[in-house]
């Protein structure tokens, strides 16, 4: 516990989400079938220690629910191995099942070319169709210039009509296919959209990742240079945290990274972005802060986590005080984002050697 309508585009529907071709009852569980699965699903996760995140919940929600079988044997070897259930395990199964970037995009690729062949053959048909209409208001207007009996001419009404009937009809199917088409290719963008949120986002902590970290270091960075202005970051480290994994164990370290990560986020506001940088470390970008006000969100950050408390849910034993050591640096005009990562990589390092718990800048 931590303190602190029928037409050809939308019969058989498929949804592209999370890099599978899947249709749209895909989950369409009702109520009763969906409170029964959550709770075989946090059931299983409780069994096993599987910390209950939203990665983690899907994948047990999809192996309870028998939407996936290759996902349901894979989670259960992994969990009969040793070590099998750890967070980078469960994360590389997540992105196998789920995310799979290049697949995915694959398949929205293929899924925007059948709309478009089919727009191109509905326009195609149209545009034979107003030919035809056309043809016959042509041929009825030189009919009219001639003396016509008026059996003919009744004739001529007649289709004249009829073709004007089959136009009308036909402009109202194109607007109800046209229609569908829209909400199809916002569907495919909205989970586009998805994937590369959920290929940004660490899975343990639910913050930002590395990637995620170097996208927005280079867009700061250029920022920066246009409107001169100043920008910092931090560089965090959890001291003593291979303590904390051998005395503990890993489920615990796990527990410690959240805790922080759910830490830094909430000492942040605006366009600041927090990442996890890597193993137990954790970057900061600070738009329009200088070091000084970098220093005082740091100092926030490190009160912050040394305050709080982490405690066994079971008997309310704590688990030891958390802290960390924090690295400042403050980017400089001609500086590279490599420069300044390895400033604030260097003033962690004295942070570090000079007792830990405490900041340390670089000039």
């Amino acid at each position: 516990m931590m303190e602190s309508q029928c037409n050809p585009y939308q019969d058989q529907r498929r949804v592209l989400l999370d890099g599978m071709t899947m249709d749209a009852s895909f989950y369409t569980d009702d109520f009763a079938q969906a409170s029964e699965y959550l709770r075989l699903a946090l059931a299983l996760l409780s069994k096993h220690q599987i910390p209950p995140s939203p990665f983690n919940f899907r994948l047990g929600y999809d192996a309870v629910a028998g939407n996936n079988e290759t996902l349901k044997t894979a989670l259960e070897e992994a969990i009969e191995r040793p070590g099998g259930a750890s967070s980078e395990n469960l994360w590389d199964l997540y992105r196998q099942n789920f995310i799979q970037d290049d697949k995915t995009l694959d398949a929205m690729r293929q899924e925007l070319r059948r709309i478009i062949t089919s727009v191109q053959g509905q326009f195609e048909h149209s545009g034979n169709s107003l030919s035809r209409y056309t043809d016959t208001l042509n041929h009825f207007s030189e009919f009219l210039d001639s003396p016509t009996p008026p059996e003919a001419m009744t004739t001529e009404v007649d289709k004249v009509i009829q073709e004007t009937r089959s136009t009308e009809q036909l402009q109202r199917q194109m607007e109800t296919q046209l229609s569908s088409i829209v909400a199809e290719v916002t569907s495919l963008r909205n989970e586009l959209e998805q994937v590369r949120q959920e290929s940004l986002t660490d899975a343990l902590t639910g913050i930002s990742n590395r990637k995620a970290f170097d996208v927005t270091l280079e867009k700061t960075v250029h920022q920066a240079r246009e409107q001169k202005a100043p920008f910092s970051m931090l560089l965090a480290d959890i001291d003593h945290f291979k303590q904390f994994n051998d005395t503990h164990g890993h489920l615990v370290g796990d527990k410690v990274l959240r805790f922080v990560a759910t830490t830094l986020k909430r000492c942040l506001k605006g366009k600041d972005l927090v990442a996890r940088f890597g193993g137990e470390e954790f970057a900061v970008i600070l738009p329009q802060t200088d070091l000084k006000g970098a220093e005082a969100v740091a100092e926030q950050i490190r009160q912050s986590v040394s305050a709080g408390s982490l405690k066994d849910k079971t008997n309310k034993k704590s688990y030891g005080r958390v802290t960390i050591s924090v690295g400042m640096a403050q980017f400089a005009e001609d500086d590279l984002p490599n420069a300044l990562v390895s400033r604030a990589d260097q003033a962690l390092y004295l942070a570090k050697e000079r007792g830990r718990d405490r900041i340390e800048r670089v000039a």
